[in-house]
């Protein structure tokens, strides 16, 4: 029989393992838009918008992305450690 601690663990592997896919969808989707927006910096700036009207929403795309991969990263590395604990304990 499943203790409270062993549902407790299962709770949260479950909820790992459903952030760890859409976070990395925001993440990759966040750093392709920080890549594009900073491949697009230097053409822009030709046709005549500043650098700095680019570099802003690039830094936000690239701050979110970095955000993303991290959490995405940590909640990958508790999926891994609950699914290690519940090996020991089952």
């Amino acid at each position: 029989m499943l203790g409270t601690g062993t549902s407790a663990m299962v709770g949260l592997l479950v909820v790992a393992l459903v952030v760890v896919p859409v976070l990395f969808g925001v993440a990759a989707r966040a750093d392709a838009k920080a890549r594009r927006l900073s491949g697009s910096r230097a053409s822009d700036a030709g046709v005549g918008r500043s650098v700095a009207d680019v570099a802003g929403p690039c830094d936000r795309w690239r701050q979110l992305a970095t955000r993303a991969w991290l959490i995405c990263g940590g909640a990958s590395l508790v999926a891994v450690v609950v699914v290690g604990v519940l090996i020991c304990i089952g």
